[in-house]
């Protein structure tokens, strides 16, 4: 004996699988993308990380090979006696053209008293 199938029954039990079965796959297709943004951001977030690791190692390289204070101390005092040097060297320089120029003045004068 065979009894009839409720067709209306089977018809709600299908519908009912249905819509869960696209709440299921709706749920797992939010939860992908959610995954997958969170996922593209925190490599954004990681690439940038990269760029500014980079940019401060170059700038802490660059702060490394700067002179320090007592580099720099040490370059004003050697400029110093470089000053009083070039100093020495001008006061001389103008002393040698003064004696130049009474030698050259003689020169002349006493080639002027021969004629």
């Amino acid at each position: 004996m065979m009894d009839s199938i409720d067709w209306t029954a089977a018809k709600f039990l299908f519908d009912v699988l249905q819509a869960l079965f696209m709440a299921g796959l709706g749920f797992y297709v939010w939860w992908a993308n959610k995954h997958r943004a969170t996922g593209k951001a925190i490599a954004e977030v990681n690439g940038r990380i990269d760029d500014l690791d980079k940019h401060v190692s170059r700038i802490e390289q660059t702060l490394d090979n700067r002179p320090g204070y007592s580099e720099i101390e040490q370059l004003r005092t050697e400029m110093a006696t470089m000053n009083r040097g070039v100093a020495e060297l001008a006061a001389q320089m103008q002393s040698t053209t003064s004696l130049l120029n009474r030698v050259h003045e003689y020169l002349l004068t006493e080639k002027g008293n021969r004629q």
